[in-house]
């Protein structure tokens, strides 16, 4: 876990900090791309919106990873989602975490926003032989967001 700021200086940092973590526990490449870019999206949403502070909580149980990125920033309400041929470079976070993350969602309470995800690992580095290669990104997930793997 790591509190920082809600500030978009401190995103960059989130990254390294998973990162880091997601190495030492011999996540293979691929998934930790993936995961990286969840933790990326959720922490910039928070630093966007956050007013004082973020928390970002990583968790390894099993073969899943969770996320937890909260802030206590009431924000403003979600955009709604865009449509992926639109200029705009904004407001797309949610659907880029939706398309890579087994499950997502989004609470508010009292103290703020809690952006929670989960995500499958499909191999792990320690794994050796006999691991299984993840197959891409979901079926419904627009190809123009992420590419193929």
């Amino acid at each position: 876990m790591i509190a920082l700021p809600a500030e978009d200086r401190w995103v960059r940092v989130v990254r390294h900090f998973a990162t880091a973590l997601l190495i030492h526990w011999g996540v293979a490449e691929d998934d930790r791309d993936s995961i990286l870019l969840i933790v990326g999206e959720l922490a910039a949403n928070a630093a966007q919106h956050g007013r004082a502070d973020m928390t970002v909580s990583i968790t390894l149980v099993e073969r899943s990873v969770r996320i937890e990125v909260a802030d206590r920033g009431a924000g403003p309400a979600p955009v709604p989602p865009k449509r992926f041929g639109s200029c705009d470079e904004h407001g797309r976070g949610l659907d880029i975490v939706e398309c890579l993350a087994e499950w997502s969602e989004t609470r508010m309470g009292p103290g703020g926003r809690q952006a929670l995800a989960g995500f499958r690992l499909a191999s792990t580095e320690a794994a050796g032989p006999g691991s299984t290669e993840r197959d891409g990104v979901r079926s419904d997930c627009p190809r123009g967001i992420v590419g193929e793997r």
